[in-house]
């Protein structure tokens, strides 16, 4: 799962879908989340689930993937 732009609020402190992310991430679903979006929607440090990313990073993996889903 990668989280872009507004996407970041997802998995911040008080998200309604906190629950099910952190879950998920416990069942071995990588979670990536772009750093420079935290800091652009000022949610650095309340990061609930997930891991801090960058655009290169998240560029590579979805440049690699087979299928994208997107939403």
């Amino acid at each position: 799962v990668v989280l872009i732009n507004a996407g970041v609020k997802l998995c911040v402190e008080n998200s309604p879908v906190i629950e099910e992310l952190a879950g998920m991430q416990e069942k071995g679903v990588r979670i990536l989340v772009c750093g420079t979006c935290l800091d652009y929607y000022q949610l650095t440090g309340k990061l609930k689930a997930g891991q801090v990313s960058n655009m290169y990073d998240i560029a590579d993996l979805l440049l690699d993937a087979v299928r994208i889903l997107a939403f």
